[in-house]
């Protein structure tokens, strides 16, 4: 769990650091694997706690080029917002589909941040994963055996035809 302390805070800002392994958090998009980190600022104003977190986890992808495995970091910034209202956090108690601004109780000492910063790695992985080694290449580049280019001729110099297409040689289109 990625807990914040806000025991004893009076107004102003304040350094946010914390650690946690991805096998303690609950349901964890199943690439990432290590250490989350977490870094960035809270400031609190009044009852109010706003937060900007930058968040990091490294991941095993999948390369979409080549199929091989690698690793890499995501990285997800975000802001949070919570305010210290009793009544409020009370009567969202029991709701799961909650939108920021979130409450919390006004004798609370701690901000559990573990759902948003699951939430945001998790939508942060890339949707296309391309290995670096092959992200400024061109597929004939990495496969050159599978180019247009790379078509087999046979004896008179022709591209050589797959035996499955060469009935549609002799279709004519002149009417």
């Amino acid at each position: 769990m990625v807990i914040v302390s806000i025991k004893g805070l009076t107004d102003g800002k304040y350094p946010v650091e914390a650690a946690e392994e991805v096998s303690a958090m609950e349901y964890v998009a199943p690439e990432f694997f290590g250490t989350v980190s977490i870094t960035g600022t809270l400031r609190k104003h009044g009852k109010r706690y706003l937060m900007d977190i930058s968040a990091q986890a490294p991941a095993k992808l999948l390369c979409d080029v080549s199929g091989e495995e690698f690793e890499e970091t995501i990285q997800a910034s975000f802001s949070l917002e919570y305010i210290a209202n009793t009544m409020l956090a009370n009567l969202n108690a029991d709701k799961t589909d909650l939108e920021p601004p979130f409450y919390i109780r006004e004798d609370d000492t701690t901000i559990d941040i573990t759902d948003e910063v699951r939430q945001e790695l998790s939508i942060s992985l890339p949707m296309r994963r391309i290995a670096p080694q092959y992200r400024d290449k061109d597929f004939e580049q990495v496969f050159p055996q599978f180019s247009e280019n790379a078509a087999k001729t046979n004896a008179d110099g022709e591209p050589e035809t797959d035996p499955r297409w060469a009935a549609l040689k002799s279709i004519k289109f002149d009417t």
